[in-house]
Order: structure tokens, then sequence, then C-alpha cells
């Protein structure tokens, strides 16, 4: 009779046991979502997915796609994705561990964005007398960030802060030259100088594209005077100069040469903008605007 009594109990558990397995409720995903649909490649997107369980059982989250790199957290996720451009079809699986499970898929779109960093400026002058701008002892050459308004410059150099776009980032730089002192008694009576330097890496495994701009005022009493030029790699690649004319003490729009878009291979390269008044007379609210934009491949 004890071996019966063992028997039913043994038995009844069992059934209990297949009878809780039986009745595991589902797991379903409340929403699964992205910080963006549209991103750069290398630039990271945040995952969020939220889920329930009948059961309360703790719930495992795992994540997949095609490439790229997950930093996983319990119900969230940052990808990176991979150095290339497409449309990358995301999932997040919630399982309980037990069998029951779901899962959802949405899709990111990734930019080829800008492989490219460095483009940070090393700036210096010599021969400005008032300038904010001037060359410090850190070499910088600027106290803040230009903000691109002609009106709001210094003497010596001007920068704007970078702006970035999933296909390109640009900036904007000024130089601007102090008057002379013969034709201001108050004015500079040097010969003002300024480099700026920037070097540029870029990564991946195509080029990228180099576009320069660039405009100005110089004087307008002897040309070859007011001179600017921009060396990339150890090439020049565009140089400007004041127009002339024999005026005096007066300005006008100076003559550029440009050898128009450069293609960057991957690896480091150095640009290098050099300026220089020549000499210390006839400099009359004379500037350069240079614009520099790194385009990705198409």
């Amino acid at each position: 009779m004890t071996n019966l009594k063992y028997f039913i109990y043994i038995f009844t558990g069992l059934l209990l046991f297949v009878g809780c397995e039986l009745e595991n409720n589902s797991v379903e995903i409340l929403s699964f979502s992205a910080s963006d649909s549209v991103t750069i490649a290398g630039v990271g997107v945040m995952l969020y997915c939220e889920a329930q369980d009948g059961d309360e059982d703790k719930l495992q989250f795992s994540w997949e796609t095609s490439s790229g790199v997950f930093s996983t957290q319990p119900d969230s996720t940052e990808w990176i994705p991979p150095d290339s451009k497409g449309i990358f079809f995301v999932t997040c699986k919630v399982s309980d561990g037990i069998g029951a499970s779901d899962v959802r898929t949405i899709a990111i779109r990734v930019s080829p964005g800008v492989p490219v960093s460095g483009l940070e400026w090393t700036l210096a002058d010599d021969g400005l007398l008032n300038g904010l701008n001037s060359s410090n002892e850190n070499n910088t050459g600027i106290i803040d960030y230009w903000d691109g308004n002609a009106e709001n410059t210094d003497f010596g150099w001007n920068v704007t802060i970078q702006e970035v776009s999933d296909t390109e980032i640009s900036q904007s730089l000024q130089f601007k030259v102090e008057n002379s002192f013969n034709c201001d008694s108050t004015g500079n009576p040097n010969t003002q100088n300024g480099t700026a330097t920037a070097n540029i890496q870029v990564s991946g495994s195509e080029p990228i594209i180099l576009e320069l701009e660039f405009s100005g005022v110089g004087e307008a009493q002897s040309a070859g005077y007011d001179l600017i030029k921009f060396n990339l790699d150890g090439v020049v690649i565009g140089d400007g100069q004041a127009p002339g004319g024999g005026l005096g003490c007066a300005s006008d729009s100076v003559t550029v040469n440009n050898d128009g878009p450069q293609s960057l291979d991957p690896g480091p390269h150095t640009l290098i903008i050099e300026f220089t008044t020549g000499d210390a007379a006839y400099h009359v609210d004379a500037y350069y605007n240079i614009k520099l934009k790194l385009r990705a491949p198409s």
C-alpha cells in the first residue's frame, strides 16, 4: 500500500509539472524602436526593446543583424553600424528561457558618412599687433570659434565650428589683415604672416573628396602681395594675390587660382595654408575667406 501511495504522489507531481509546462504563457514584444532610423557609418544607434511575459518569467534579450557591433544591455543596446552604406535589418528576440519567445525587426538606413579624422587646425601668425586672435603660447591662434559673419571677425585667424552631415564635413576660415601704417597713422608697420595646418587621416577603403573655395580683398596698389598658398601633401593646389592697380591705399577683389576638387586616398594627408602680406605697405581692409569641404565617396 505504501508503494502505491508513493506511485500516486509521483504520478500526480508529473501531471502538475506537465500541466505547468503546457500552461506557459507567451512572451510579447510591446515595442521595438531605434533612436534614429538613419545614421552614419560608424555612428552608434540606441535600440530599445520592451516586452512582457504572462508568467513574469525572467526575460532574455538577443540582437541580430548582418553586420556591425552590439553593446548589449538587458533590454537595450547600442548598435555600431559598419563602414558601409545600405539598409540594415536589426532584430530583437525576447525569450523566457522555457520555450516562449517573440521577435521584431526594424530597418535602419546607414549613409556612408565621411571617414576622416584630424580636421583640427594648428594656427600661427606673426607681425600682428592688435588682433585678439593673434598667436598665443598654445599656438592656437584663436580665442573662440568664429560665427562666420564678416562683421564679427577679428585680425588674424578666424575659424568656424565644423558642420557635419551624412555626406560631408565643412568648415570656414578667415585671415584678416591689420591696416598698414602708411595708410593709417595707427596702423601696422610690419609684414603680416599666417599659417594654418591640418593633419587629415582618411580611414576606410575608399578615397574622399576635398573641395576648396576661397576669395578675398587685397591691396589695389601692386599685384603680387597679400599672397595665399594652399599646399596639399607638398603640392600647391591653389593660390591667390592682390589685384594691384596703382590705386594707393585702396583694396579690391583678389585674383585666385584653384586646381579644383582633390581626391584623398585612405591614409594621412597634410593641408597647409600660408598667407603673407609680402611687405608692410598699402594694406587696407584685406582678408581671405576660405571654405573647405570633405565629401564622402558617392
